[in-house]
Formats: structure tokens, sequence, C-alpha cells
């Protein structure tokens, strides 16, 4: 069985782009509760962030943005539809408000 870590960095695909190191990829996983989709979610839009295309000259390297946009939405979807978002009563909107003067 793969740990959380090689997950992380199968789902994120460092082999092929390589981006994160060791250490980043652990701080991302704890920064978003240990939750590998969450973190898969998250480290794409990063990559996302950090992709762009280069041209020199003649030569031009198009960039990826779109592609790890594509898959961050991929997760995102993954990980909003897992029990684990759905039983954390979190629902995006709040259902109440404190009054201004405290009462």
């Amino acid at each position: 069985m793969a740990t959380p870590l090689e997950l992380l960095k199968f789902n994120l695909q460092e082999k092929q782009y390589p981006y994160f190191d060791d250490v980043d990829l652990i701080t991302l996983l704890e920064s978003n509760d240990n939750n590998l989709l969450k973190a898969s979610w998250k480290g794409c839009l990063l990559k996302a962030n950090a992709d762009d295309g280069v041209s020199l000259s003649s030569l031009k390297v198009d960039s990826n943005r779109d592609y790890w946009l594509n898959l961050a939405k991929q997760y995102e979807i993954e990980y909003k539809s897992s029990p684990e978002y759905k039983n954390s009563g979190y629902s995006g909107y709040k259902n109440f408000m404190r009054r201004a003067d405290g009462q």
C-alpha cells in the first residue's frame, strides 16, 4: 500500500511534471487536513498558477495551465462528493450572523 505522500505525488504527476519537493508535499497534505483529494485539488491549483508558457525567439513552449485547472476541477468534485466533506457540516454558506451590538 502506498503512503499518502506517494499517492499525492502520483495524483500531482510529480514524475512527469516535478514542481514540489517532499517537504512541500507533506506541508500541502498537513495544511489540508491530511485529506488526499483536497491536497491534490489545491496542489493542481498551485501548479496551474506557476505554469506559464515560455517563448524564446523561434522556440515556444505552451503552458499546461488549462490541464492543471481541469485536473484540479476533477479532484474538487471528488473531494466535495466524499463522505468526509459531506459530514463536515461545511456548506459554504453562513446560516446566521451575529448582531453588531453584541446582543
